[in-house]
Formats: structure tokens, C-alpha cells, sequence
């Protein structure tokens, strides 16, 4: 994946995004914050989970040299496992010490390392075995893990994000099984078909996801009914959206790159 193919994505829907969030203040005639705005639109921040482009655009820019350390051998290696695991120690110290998160902490690739070097090494042959009871375990400990940093005064931003020791034993147990079951099945996994479609998913998901929530909020105020109904008809609604555009521009595979649905 190319910097040109996360890059114009990336602005075109910041700036859907950001235009979401000033038309309402320009409606009411409000003064609108446009440091504000372009620092969100910088730091990746125009829509929540934007921040992950950000991350993926500095990882591009070092995968040639990942790549050369990975065939270099073992012991190149074994040091880039420890890359993301010392910044989570220095992201604790820093709430432990402060009370709060580093500025931006999570939009610096050594947060997200472990995962993009995990690809690399399955990708060249690494098993990774996925294990349903480990799953669960790892979620214990992730939400123990929760309970305990808030107990102990750590920002809520914090012991709520996946930047944490449990998050991330978690998610990569949930790979391992996703792995394992794709490799099983083929191109005929629902896991596969959704993923070929994930990188636009990843894009529209947040406006789906605002109507989905005022839909939903008129017919139930249940938060447990809301939120599961909220994640169930966003992820369908967008996989729709996304499949509907690829059909529609099939014959123009430049647009569906620029708008990141291919």
C-alpha cells in the first residue's frame, strides 16, 4: 500500500469530515476554530480513527528498511520485537508519572509496530495459531487490566484505548484465530470478503455510523440494545455502501483508489 494510496484518501475524507463538523457552526453563525480544525486534520484526528493513516504513512515510509533488517537475519529481528513494548512502558510511566497520556501517543508508529512486524514475519512464513480459549483469557486480562489503571488514577483515555498490555494480547490472539480460520477457508471465509473491502469500510464507517446511532436512539434507549444494534447495522450499512460504489465504478479503479474503496 503506497503513500499515494493512503495520501489522497486520507485528505479527501478529512476534509468530508472536517466539513461535517464546521457546517453546523457556519449555519449558526459561530465562529469556527480553524487551528483547531487543521491540527485535527493533520494529526489525523478529522475523524476519530484517522490517526491510523497517519501511523500507516510513517510505517510506509520505513518498510524498506524493516524489510532489509528481516532478511538480514534473526538477530535484526528479534530487536524489532521489542520496539512497541518500550513505548508502552514509557506511555505508562508517563501516566503513572503525570496522570495523564503523552500528547499524540498514539499516532506514533512505534505504538502500532508490533502488529505491522507481526504481518512481515507471517508473511514470510511465520505460523501464528489462534486459540478461542487464549481469546478469552486475553480478554479477562484485558478488562482486569482496565479496572485496574483506573483504580490506580491512569486517564480514562488511557486504560480505555488499545495501547494497552491487555489490548494488545487480546487483538493479537483475535488475529491468530482470523488467520487460522481464513487460511481454512479460502476466498469463501465472510472474514476475507469483508476484509477486501476494509480499507473502505475504514473510511465511511464514521458517517454510517451517526446515522445508524440516530436511528437506532428513536427506537430504543437501552444502552446494551443501542451500541450492539449501533456495531451490527454500521458494519452492514458500510459493507453495502463500499460493495455498491465498487460496481458502480468498476470500470474507473482511479476513483475507487482516490476514495480508497478499492
Amino acid at each position: 500500500m503506497g503513500g499515494g494510496r493512503l495520501l489522497i484518501p486520507f485528505i479527501l475524507w478529512s476534509v468530508f469530515y472536517s466539513m461535517i463538523l464546521i457546517m453546523p457552526q457556519v449555519i449558526h453563525h459561530k465562529d469556527v476554530n480553524w487551528s483547531k480544525i487543521m491540527f485535527r486534520f493533520i494529526t489525523g484526528k478529522a475523524a476519530t480513527p484517522f490517526y491510523y493513516i497517519v501511523v500507516l504513512l510513517q510505517l510506509t515510509l520505513i518498510t524498506p528498511c524493516i524489510v532489509k533488517i528481516v532478511h538480514k537475519g534473526k538477530k535484526l529481528g528479534k530487536i524489532c520485537w521489542f520496539i512497541t513494548p518500550i513505548y508502552i512502558v514509557y506511555v505508562y510511566m508517563y501516566n503513572i508519572i503525570t496522570g495523564h497520556a503523552p500528547l499524540l501517543y498514539e499516532t506514533l508508529f512505534p505504538a502500532w509496530f508490533i502488529f505491522y512486524y507481526l504481518g512481515i514475519e507471517v508473511r514470510h512464513g511465520m505460523k501464528l495459531n489462534g486459540n478461542l480459549k487464549v481469546v478469552i483469557m486475553a480478554f479477562l486480562v484485558s478488562c482486569l487490566e482496565a479496572f485496574l489503571l483506573k483504580y490506580y488514577g491512569m486517564s480514562s483515555g488511557f486504560y480505555t484505548s488499545q495501547i494497552t498490555v491487555g489490548s494488545f494480547l487480546y487483538s493479537i490472539s483475535i488475529i491468530g484465530v482470523v488467520l487460522e480460520k481464513v487460511e481454512e477457508d479460502g476466498e469463501k471465509n465472510v472474514l476475507w470478503q469483508m476484509g477486501n473491502c476494509s480499507y473502505g469500510i475504514f473510511y465511511i464507517h464514521m458517517f454510517m455510523l451517526m446515522i445508524c446511532g440516530k436511528i437506532i436512539d428513536k427506537f430504543s434507549d437501552n444502552w446494551i440494545v443501542y451500541w450492539g444494534f449501533r456495531f451490527i447495522l454500521t458494519t452492514m450499512t458500510s459493507y453495502i455502501v463500499v460493495k455498491i460504489m465498487q460496481n458502480i465504478l468498476k470500470n474507473s479503479r482511479k476513483a475507487l483508489k482516490y476514495i480508497g474503496f478499492v
